[in-house]
């Protein structure tokens, strides 16, 4: 009794001392917050005020971090939050998760939770379920048929859509000029859907443009959303929205339900007119769909289960395509308008080449458009295209978790179960990486001195991933974004609204934060 009351005694003492502790290291910490770009940990809070204090530019402060930390640090997260994780932009680094110990790192779970609506897709599986997706997603993307018809495909759509829409608009010559991002969405939406099923969806027909999207297209812009929305919220928070089935889960919900009512409906039709799809000889048979379709069926795989796997590969093969194209073009025209001498000599380049095809344009005349062939010898465009990607890469970030306790090449410890983010938008801007000159613009570093675009190593130049995981995709996206890139630059004169700020927003794709807005106008002469 005698100690229980000594304690009672006692406890405003321990009280006092705790908070005077608390209060000292807060202010430790401030005097830190001040010093360095470095996150501060806080008492109980962690690093929370590092984000909170940035929201508005966390990509640029963290590269900031990133640089003041010798490429590596972790971020701690407040008390008992569980939200602790490695930060990286060291090209030792990335070549060691991503290639040299590949198997070590995976998604994990909680990145496929978050990207639910790929399903079991190969943006998210892991181990042998990779593996098995991998070896499909190879043999389809290494078919000649289908990469014939996907670079037909988006010479098509960019003379069928792209070039009408931006003549329209160049006619109109509205003041308030055109959300570009918004245009290249529709556009990439457009290309991606006709790749995957063969058939077209018009999102950025004149007509269509100035309608709300389609249910498949809406569908498809409220998942992309959500998944935003997943990774910048606490995962308690919106999980306990799903489970409510309130806000952003709920129009998640309701888009994943208008994702496999079509792509399922599509399956069956294929089923039901037996199409064949392995030779291509009718119809759309070289499209994704049509070609998963044709891979033969593994053993013990049932009905539901393929549907299921075909559902997964068409989805997540949209998601990819549509948001690589949609920011690539937007930041590299937002680049074109601040550096006028690039556009110049982009322009020279094309004069040079020979267009593929022509159309008509509003009031006579006509616009011409190149396909990938033409393009072949466009190096400057095409290195102006990755110094794009450089400096705004698609995929700001790559995040993986370890499968067991590791050690980075700088000497790093890396526990089971962490998670491990690697800034790619970081890489493009640190001094140590790409030189002093890393925050300018300039093709040239792309160049040899007989003009041919150089190599890059994939650890340093990680925007398309590296090792085991590098984008199938690649060149198909760089294609079809030198052939819409081409045909604008040819056709027309692309400036910024004045006063309107473009800036990168925090999200898994680098999408901006207001749209861009441009006003388009013909070229008196190509």
């Amino acid at each position: 009794m005698g100690a229980l009351r000594s304690f009672l005694l006692s406890y405003p003492e321990f009280l006092l001392a705790a908070l005077c502790f608390l209060s000292l290291a807060a202010l430790r910490a401030a005097v830190r917050a001040r010093q360095q770009h470095a996150p501060v940990r806080w008492p109980v809070v962690g690093m929370l005020p590092f984000i909170l204090g940035n929201i508005d530019r966390l990509l640029d402060a963290t590269t900031d971090a990133l640089r003041e930390c010798r490429c590596t640090f972790v971020f701690r997260g407040p008390w008992l939050s569980r939200a602790d994780f490695l930060v990286t932009c060291d090209p030792a680094a990335v070549q060691h998760c991503l290639a040299s110990n590949h198997a070590g790192y995976d998604k994990g779970r909680d990145f496929a939770e978050m990207f639910d609506v790929v399903g079991d897709g190969l943006l998210v599986a892991d181990a042998a379920s990779w593996a098995r997706q991998r070896h499909v997603a190879a043999t389809v993307f290494g078919n000649p048929a289908f990469r014939s018809f996907v670079l037909s495909t988006m010479a098509r759509q960019t003379a069928r859509l792209l070039v009408p829409f931006l003549d329209h608009a160049a006619a109109a010559a509205s003041p308030d000029g055109v959300e570009i991002e918004d245009v290249f969405m529709r556009y990439s939406l457009d290309v991606s859907y006709a790749s995957a099923f063969g058939d077209d969806l018009d999102a950025l027909s004149v007509v269509a443009a100035s309608a709300p999207l389609s249910p498949f297209g809406q569908a498809t812009r409220v998942a992309s959303e959500a998944a935003l929305l997943r990774h910048i919220v606490p995962a308690w928070w919106w999980r306990l929205l799903r489970w409510l089935s309130v806000g952003a889960e709920r129009r998640l919900t309701e888009a994943k339900a208008v994702l496999d009512e079509f792509v399922y409906r599509e399956i069956a039709k294929r089923k039901a007119q037996s199409v064949a799809v392995a030779t291509g000889s009718q119809g759309g048979g070289r499209d994704l769909l049509s070609l998963y379709m044709a891979w033969p069926r593994d053993p013990g795989v049932t009905d539901r289960q393929r549907d299921q796997f075909l559902r997964d590969s068409a989805v997540g093969y949209m998601f990819a395509a549509k948001d690589l194209i949609v920011a690539a073009l937007t930041w590299f025209f937002y680049i074109l308008c601040t550096h006028p001498h690039v556009e110049a000599k982009i322009l020279d380049e094309l004069k040079s080449l020979r267009p593929t095809a022509t159309v008509a344009a509003t009031g006579g005349g006509e616009h011409a458009v190149f396909d990938s062939d033409a393009l072949q010898h466009a190096s400057y465009l095409h290195a102006a295209v990755l110094e794009t990607l450089r400096l705004f890469p698609p995929a700001p970030f790559e995040e993986k978790e370890a499968v067991s306790d590791d050690v980075l090449p700088d000497g790093t410890k890396v526990a089971k179960g962490s998670r491990v983010i690697f800034c790619i938008y970081a890489m493009g801007r640190i001094e140590e990486i790409w030189g002093s000159d890393c925050h300018e613009f300039r093709p040239e570093r792309w160049l040899s001195d007989i003009g041919r675009v150089r190599h890059e190593p994939s650890h340093k130049f990680a925007v398309f991933n590296c090792g085991p995981r590098s984008c199938l995709g690649k060149n198909l996206g760089l294609s079809n974004i030198k052939m819409a890139a081409a045909a604008i630059l040819y056709n027309f004169q692309v400036e910024l609204v004045e006063g309107h700020v473009v800036e990168p927003q925090n999200s898994v794709v680098l999408h901006t934060k207001n749209g861009m807005r441009v006003r388009i106008k013909r070229r008196k002469a190509a």
